[in-house]
């Protein structure tokens, strides 16, 4: 049952919605630490919450963290964590995909999520036995 639902997870990580392009990557945990090697930041967030954000947005969500401090935009650079935040047009976000992020959230079943850094600079989400990885940086390659 747990490899149908991986598979089935990985096969829609693939699969465009409305024509939006899929960025991001899940992988099990063990995996994902082999390849980016464990986090040097984590930051703790009520999956809950990080659902309610993807309502506040369309197609995609942007992450940076910065001195141990998280910040949350919507697919228009908008903040939604924390609302009040001033980012500068130059700050680097990375995004991935909220379609599949949502998916990872389901799967991975935990009432808590962590944003993290990870080797390299590598900003990873992971939720029970699943990371999301992803790097596309806004700017210069926003969506």
């Amino acid at each position: 049952m747990r490899k149908s639902f991986l598979f089935l997870m990985i096969f829609l990580a693939g699969v465009g919605v409305h024509g939006q392009n899929i960025v991001g990557k899940i992988f099990l945990s063990a995996e994902a630490t082999g390849l980016f090697g464990p986090p040097s930041v984590s930051i703790p967030i009520e999956t809950s919450t990080l659902s309610d954000m993807l309502k506040l947005t369309n197609d995609y969500i942007m992450f940076r963290i910065d001195k141990d401090s998280l910040t949350i935009l919507n697919n228009n650079r908008i903040p939604i964590y924390p609302k009040n935040a001033v980012i500068k047009e130059s700050e680097i976000f990375k995004y991935c995909s909220v379609s599949l992020l949502n998916k990872m959230l389901i799967g991975g079943k935990a009432a808590v999520t962590n944003i993290e850094l990870r080797n390299f600079g590598i900003l990873a989400i992971s939720n029970g036995e699943f990371v999301l990885e992803f790097q596309s940086p806004c700017p210069p390659d926003c969506p």
